[in-house]
């Protein structure tokens, strides 16, 4: 039997102690060994923990069902990743579960795939090399214009540093602003793959806002570190309801400048889920799944609008992979990967998928009426344009008739 140790499966039952032992340990093992950009979400409440015995280094997971599934890749030295993966992959064996990481990096898939795993792509990230990127160039055309446009209304780029002196003021506005935005969405609070805040905590986390010219914020971003500071995430992008243009871009640009000066080598603007999966050479039923619900659940989450916003910025896109243990990635063990994305369980995408259907149902009346009353209307102005014709002809007629009359009342009688 494996020996490795594991936080119990919620933490309300671990003992508030050693979980905060815990959560230290692995914030150590974040600043040493973190190269998947989703690394620094380990420290979520959201998050059990797998600490290997036989190597340094930690797997952050969520359960749901009977699959364990885990948040990028292990965190530790790449060399150990095989001894790494070998060990969660026994101790997930002897527990009975099902295997998922989600979000692998493409530079560790000969490890899984040397230890039987299946994979599949689920998507591409956003990164951008920080001492080379700027909004030059066509392809930044409208980051730029954007960009300008919130300089013109007086924005300013500020950085947080909650862990110098809390700012309740600040932190209200960031609520607010999060609570607006959650509002607009169609499903509960996204989690697992998305980061909180964390306000509370001594994290190495970073807080960008965007004020107006009367001090209001306009927008904030929340940074992850990864690759030992060198790497730098955007985890969180909020902006205000009615706020100018440019905000996003203004903050990314100043963030780009603050990052270059320091030396970062990497940034991301985080992950496209389920973009381009069909573009493997022989693409799986499952990879073709994903690419139908990115073409055709928009309203459920926002696939295309979230590629389009982080495209303009002109990335590189990097492939990023499930692997999985079976090979096999069954509907099951999709169902519970699904799950612990959703703070509201399988059952919100089930709540929002029926309001989809309705929401189309809706529009497809809406549009039949619309396409009815325009028949009618056609066939109104039909009847008009007919109607408008005959008395046109009987008028032609009449006038023949009054012009034969006068010229034979002219005529001479013989």
């Amino acid at each position: 039997m494996n020996t490795s140790s594991e936080t119990i499966h919620t933490k309300n039952e671990t003992p508030a102690r050693s979980r905060e032992a815990d959560w230290l340990r692995v914030r150590s093992l974040l600043r040493t060994y973190a190269f998947n950009s989703l690394a620094y979400l380990s420290l979520e409440d959201d998050k059990q923990w797998f600490f290997s015995k036989k190597v340094e280094g930690v797997a952050s997971y969520a359960v749901s069902g009977r699959t364990m599934v885990v948040c990028g890749d292990p965190v530790c030295r790449p060399e150990d990743l095989p001894i790494f993966i070998s060990e969660i992959l026994e101790y997930a064996e002897n527990t009975h579960r099902h295997l998922i990481f989600l979000f692998a990096l493409e530079d560790y898939l000969a490890a899984y795939r040397e230890a039987g795993f299946g994979i599949y792509k689920s998507g591409e990230e956003a990164v951008f090399s920080v001492p080379s990127w700027s909004m030059s160039g066509g392809k930044c055309a409208k980051v730029r214009s954007n960009y300008h446009t919130a300089v013109h209304h007086g924005l300013t780029v500020r950085e947080y540093r909650p862990y110098e002196k809390r700012d309740p003021e600040i932190e209200r506005e960031m609520k607010e602003i999060s609570a607006q935005w959650f509002d607009e969405k169609h499903t509960s609070r996204l989690q697992f793959a998305v980061g909180t805040m964390m306000l509370d905590r001594d994290c190495d986390k970073r807080y960008f806002y965007a004020v107006d010219k009367a001090g209001v914020i306009q927008g904030f971003h929340v940074l992850n570190p990864y690759r030992s500071g060198k790497g730098w995430i955007i985890d969180i992008m909020r902006r205000r309801d009615g706020c100018p243009h440019g905000v996003m871009e203004l903050l990314f640009h100043d963030e780009m400048d603050v990052l270059k000066k320091e030396g970062a080598v990497e940034a991301s603007f985080g992950i496209a889920p389920l973009f381009n999966t069909e573009d493997e050479p022989h693409p799986a039923a499952f990879e073709k799944e994903e690419h139908y619900v990115f073409e055709n659940m928009n309203y459920i989450y926002g696939f295309k609008s979230l590629y389009e916003a982080k495209n303009k910025f002109n990335p590189t896109w990097k492939n990023v992979y499930i692997a999985c243990s079976p090979r096999h990635m069954s509907l099951l063990m999709d169902k519970d990967m699904c799950t612990v994305l959703d703070s509201a369980g399988f059952s919100d995408y089930v709540r929002a998928f029926a309001d989809m259907l309705a929401e189309e149902h809706k529009e497809k009346v809406e549009e039949h009426k619309e396409k009815v009353e325009e028949r009618k209307e056609k066939a109104e102005e039909r009847k008009e344009d007919k109607i408008e014709e005959r008395e046109k002809k009987a008028e032609e007629r009449r006038s023949k008739k009054a012009e034969k009359r006068e010229d034979r009342s002219k005529s001479p009688q013989k």
